[in-house]
């Protein structure tokens, strides 16, 4: 027997099953920021190219991507092709496409060293073109 009155009680009683989704829903939310913030930590950790790797891979990518433009192929057909290029493009490199892709997001986070390596990507363009001008 309950000295409370049954409404009291019940209320008591309402009142810790509240707390304890309460405590459920905090401990649920906590977790899941933790593993949020720890994948992000990851994510700074996780190698990226430098910038020379970066014009190197770049460079190779826009080579192949005009040799498949020059194939004079539809444009879904030469998609596929181009993905097929840029497989052997990172395998000769040694790289994944998931680096590539990493790298390539960080420094469009970062403006003033993806136009450093634009304008060296541009630059090592020209140079190829004018030794493919010159007579041998």
């Amino acid at each position: 027997m309950s000295i409370l009155p049954p409404q009291i009680e019940f209320r008591l009683t309402m009142n810790a099953k509240g707390l304890r989704c309460l405590f459920s829903m905090t401990v649920v939310l906590f977790l899941l920021t933790l593993c949020v913030s720890c994948g992000e930590g990851d994510k700074d950790t996780q190698p990226i190219l430098s910038k020379p790797e970066m014009v190197a891979a770049l460079t190779e990518i826009y080579l192949s991507e005009q040799k498949v433009n020059r194939l004079g192929i539809p444009r879904d057909s030469a998609e596929r092709e181009f993905e097929r290029f840029k497989q052997v493009i990172f395998k000769n490199i040694g790289i994944s496409d998931s680096i590539f892709k990493r790298s390539f997001d960080y420094y469009m986070d970062r403006p003033a060293e993806m136009e450093e390596i634009y304008t060296a990507l541009v630059d090592s363009l020209s140079l190829r073109e004018q030794r493919l001008d010159q007579p041998r």
